[in-house]
């Protein structure tokens, strides 16, 4: 029987789980990347990989959430730290946030090549549940300042952060939107959001 991992090597282990996935999600997509193809380059038994994930779909999930974590940390330290809203402005940081998420392979991956589908089937829906619940909380605080100075129209903060969420489900869509209009589209609801929360600019 193998020695059990120390927990020095449990966080290295998986440090190097998220590398490898991250590397071989981006080059080859979720389902063409193997269990075996990502224990191999973490160094350890097959077997060993599910001490750690419970599926190459519950690997993925959390290599994007850092990334995503990453755009957002990002975007909204750009935010905070860009003066008073204004709609220009905040039009500004939706396509700058999209575009950010466009050029990252692996979540385009999941919005241009139809990966998501097979991502949801097999993840626990309570890890979605979870993600969607700190998508909220981390906006909320932000949505709750530009109230409060003034700047965002009233309202439930839960709402209106899922009415800015909305954007970033459009790209899910782009073949049914239509490829030639897709961005003209994205732009228009881009202004749509701006306008319609953002309060007139002094």
């Amino acid at each position: 029987m193998p020695r059990p991992f120390s927990e020095e090597e449990k966080k290295q282990i998986r440090n190097l789980l998220i590398e490898a996935g991250k590397d071989l999600f981006c080059r080859y997509g979720l389902k063409k990347t193997g269990i075996s193809d990502l224990a191999k380059a973490a160094s350890i038994a097959q077997g060993s990989f599910y001490l750690f994930f419970g599926s190459k779909e519950e690997l993925y999930f959390e290599i994007m959430e850092l990334e995503e974590k990453l755009i957002r940390e990002k975007f909204i330290k750009w935010l905070m730290n860009s003066g008073k809203l204004t709609r220009a402005k905040f039009r500004e940081f939706l396509h700058l946030t999209i575009k950010v998420f466009e050029e990252n392979q692996l979540i385009r991956r999941l919005w241009m090549e139809d990966e998501l589908d097979e991502l949801l089937r097999r993840l626990p829906p309570e890890l979605m549940e979870r993600h969607n619940e700190r998508d909220i909380s981390v906006m909320e605080p932000l949505i709750k300042h530009w109230q409060n100075e003034g700047t965002l129209i009233e309202g439930d903060a839960e709402v209106i952060a899922g009415v800015i969420r909305s954007l970033f489900l459009l790209p899910l869509h782009h073949k049914e939107i239509g490829q030639d209009s897709f961005p003209a589209v994205i732009d228009m609801y881009i202004g749509f959001i701006a306008d319609g929360l953002v309060k007139e600019d002094s």
